[in-house]
């Protein structure tokens, strides 16, 4: 499956480095566990898979924007209008709201409920 984290990242433009495999198993790793222990599965379902994959390439990301180590990804929101003439810009969301890469890692690292509530079982 960590193959397939680096096949994600690549189809988001990003290349992960040879020398954060490690780092990748591990998110990998702690997606799968936080999936089953929502679901209450000893063995995560193959249909979680491609989840667990989403997991671990959130969580990829975000850790390397918090790094500095985020080349590519343009993090700034985007600009609705520009006047040029005493500079005046305009952007596309309101103060405060999230960079369109924040969303991007919040999406990837929160699997939908409805899916999970699929495969949950309880726990006596």
């Amino acid at each position: 499956m960590s193959e397939r984290v680096i096949e994600r990242l690549g189809e988001l433009g990003l290349a992960p480095l040879a020398e954060d495999a490690r780092v990748l198993a591990a998110y990998l790793a702690a997606a799968k566990r936080e999936l089953q222990a929502e679901t209450g599965q000893t063995k995560l379902p193959k249909e979680l898979k491609a989840v667990a994959v989403d997991m671990a390439a959130g969580s990829y990301l975000a850790w390397r924007k918090s790094a500095g180590r985020l080349e590519g990804f343009d993090g700034e929101p985007a600009i609705r209008q520009m006047s040029q003439g005493d500079t005046n810009i305009t952007y596309a969301v309101e103060f405060g709201a999230a960079s369109p890469l924040d969303v991007l890692i919040e999406a990837l690292r929160t699997p939908p409920k409805a899916l999970l509530n699929k495969w949950r079982r309880f726990r006596w």
